[in-house]
């Protein structure tokens, strides 16, 4: 039901003043409810089971997850690596939509027909959570959001998390209403905030997501995000310090998608006794093909680090197998090149006749040779890289 018909329904009309007063608060309108902010409308995923929202993180086994990855392996598990930044990213969101989440539980505390207010202490922390709604000339609508928290020490609420949300269509495209249509909008997690409130909070920085949902009535809702990191450090600690990055991700359930990043990690191969950090990009992409198995690579390379000047590191990983996790790996390469091209040191291993699909970017690379590989040049971290058979 567009906002422009909620206005005319005097039943739920409340003006400027709090519907419920002292007594029991009304319900929260279907459409408020709908255009609520939850993990499952913004989470990155890479396969369906990246949509179960993660529980709070137990930082100390994610600090010691992250020392074990560094031992004296060479294999640089890319498309697993491109899965863990994903996990990473899901697990910052989840954190702050799960207040929201659960604040939304419960009726507003104050509503009008443009505004749902809810605000509720839960564990000593005050939780303000407004939506505001607009009708835009094109029928579309707005929606705000803004969520504030506190504890009772405090004397001014801290913003950790805001943005807007523009639905156009029947209905909201994640609402399940909807035949077709679209939501676009933008939203900042503002962890540095977060952790003005919540002392044992890890993590600092923000992160945006820029995100366009378009649902087709018979193919599903594509997704896309542009992630914008600012001064971010995950709550495990990261060795590079404060990062300022950005991932591009788009998925198609069912057919496939990609995700391109930029990253640091500490390069096992060539030998790096000090853990320096190099900086790397890497495009991973993944379809589903006729046999219902999901084929999957992933291209890298990075500079800096232990590596010397005009030197890079070239590594890629293929993968063919199930569809609800990360596919087995049958194929991959490490190698430094110098800056000619050519191969200073690099080893590869293969499982498989075909582990490397052509569909995915040509024929795999090669550790003696730069002839196959991938092109870096001109990739782009706001237009997602394709993949096949996409709509």
């Amino acid at each position: 039901m567009k906002l422009s018909r909620l206005i005319a329904l005097a039943s739920v009309t409340c003006a400027v003043v709090a519907c419920g007063g002292t007594g029991s608060s009304p319900a929260a309108s279907p459409e408020f409810q709908a255009a609520a902010p939850s993990y499952e409308r913004f989470a990155v995923t890479q396969s369906d089971a990246d949509t179960a929202e993660p529980a709070e993180a137990d930082v100390v086994t994610l600090q010691n997850d992250a020392q074990a990855s560094s031992g004296p392996d060479c294999h640089p598990h890319l498309f697993q690596r491109s899965h863990e930044i994903i996990s990473r990213v899901n697990r910052h969101f989840a954190k702050v939509l799960r207040h929201v989440e659960d604040a939304v539980k419960d009726n507003p505390s104050l509503k009008t027909n443009s505004s749902h207010v809810w605000d509720s202490v839960k564990n000593g922390v005050e939780r303000k959570l407004t939506i505001t709604a607009a009708t835009n000339a094109d029928a579309s609508i707005t929606y705000t959001y803004t969520l504030e928290m506190k504890t009772a020490a405090q004397t001014a609420f801290a913003t950790v998390f805001s943005g807007n949300l523009t639905s156009s269509g029947t209905a909201a495209v994640d609402g399940g209403a909807a035949a077709s249509g679209e939501e676009k909008g933008s939203i900042t997690f503002d962890f540095t905030a977060l952790s003005t409130v919540l002392t044992n909070e890890k993590s600092r920085g923000q992160i945006t997501d820029a995100f366009d949902h378009v649902k087709d009535a018979t193919k599903g809702v594509k997704r896309t995000a542009n992630l914008t990191l600012t001064a971010f450090l995950p709550e495990e600690g990261d060795a590079h310090g404060l990062r300022t990055g950005s991932y591009v991700w788009e998925r198609e359930p069912g057919v496939g998608g990609s995700f391109a990043f930029q990253d640091t990690l500490v390069l096992l191969c060539t030998s790096n006794p000090n853990a320096l950090t190099s900086d790397l990009i890497a495009v991973a992409r993944w379809y589903k093909a006729t046999d219902a198995s999901v084929h999957a690579r992933t291209d890298a390379q990075a500079t800096g680090g232990q590596l010397p000047t005009g030197n890079v590191w070239v590594g890629a990983t293929c993968a063919q197998g199930a569809s609800t996790a990360t596919p087995a790996e049958g194929y991959w390469m490490v190698k430094e090149e110098n800056a000619s091209g050519a191969t200073v040191v690099g080893k590869a291993d293969t499982s498989g006749l075909t582990p490397c699909d052509a569909m995915l970017g040509g024929a795999a690379p090669d550790v003696g040779s730069n002839v196959h590989d991938f092109a870096f040049t001109g990739i782009s971290f706001t237009t997602p890289y394709p993949f096949p058979n996409e709509w």
